[in-house]
């Protein structure tokens, strides 16, 4: 290759690096500074999407051995990292030692009462009525010497303007349980999105599965907002996640 042709093709990859790196700065601005409007959210919807973008543009700028571009590109990367891990867990689920273990199924889109691995051990089940649209499938058991909850949502079916209304009257209803609550399912919405955080934060529950890229209906779908969660205190694990014909298996341990 000539000196010409050389020079022509590093200006390039120079404008590719230097354009993504300003607009991955601009994105993360319009997140953390922004107002939380419908065009702010619909980017925060795709963060972790962004966030692996990220990831290719460092090994791009390293593999060319432009060390400017590393270090901004790793100081971008580092700040989306502590955005998303504040509340979700990017590619581990929770592990824990516990002896105790549940079996759980979840099918999305069927609002019957979660199957557990002994009926005998139900007290009382119900569904909640989270906003004029929405409602959620409980049962409490007896396991051991402790009470669980187990809650599954599906969040997806209805519109996203009622959703403040719903994670409050969930979060209220979690308030009011004795022992530890469990819930699995579609959310609506990432667990970074702001309205999902501070339903975290106000109800001490965290996200125990790593980032699940699907719908619940097909097992894998990448550009898909991932809003597939199992969310427990801080005690519960995951022994394992898996789908089958739109079905989750999922062992967790506490």
């Amino acid at each position: 290759m000539g000196y010409l042709s050389q020079r022509k093709k590093q200006a390039r990859q120079n404008l590719f690096m230097l354009f993504s790196l300003g607009i991955l700065a601009i994105i993360y601005l319009l997140l953390f500074f922004g107002e939380n409007g419908k065009f702010i959210q619909s980017i925060r919807a795709w963060q972790f999407h962004i966030y692996l973008y990220n990831i290719f543009l460092v090994m791009y700028t390293l593999l060319h051995r432009r060390g400017f571009y590393t270090v901004l590109a790793v100081f971008l990367l580092i700040l989306n990292y502590g955005s998303l891990a504040q509340s979700a867990r990017l590619f581990f689920n929770k592990e824990t030692m516990g002896i105790n273990k549940i079996s759980l199924n979840y099918h999305k889109g069927e609002q019957n009462y979660l199957p557990v691995d002994s009926q005998e051990d139900l007290v009382h089940h119900g569904k909640l009525e989270l906003s004029p649209h929405l409602e959620a499938a409980y049962h409490t058991i007896n396991r051991g010497e402790q009470t669980l909850t187990i809650i599954t949502v599906d969040f997806q079916k209805e519109h996203n303007k009622e959703y403040a209304t719903a994670y409050h009257n969930l979060e209220k209803f979690i308030t009011l349980q004795n022992g530890p609550v469990i819930i699995v399912g579609d959310f609506g919405i990432p667990s970074w999105n702001l309205l999902f955080k501070e339903f975290l934060n106000n109800t001490d529950l965290s996200v125990k599965n790593r980032i699940l890229f699907t719908d619940g209906k097909t097992s894998f779908r990448f550009w898909f907002v991932p809003s597939l969660n199992i969310l427990g205190f801080d005690n519960l694990g995951i022994e394992k996640i898996s789908m089958q014909n739109g079905k989750f298996d999922i062992r967790l341990n506490y």
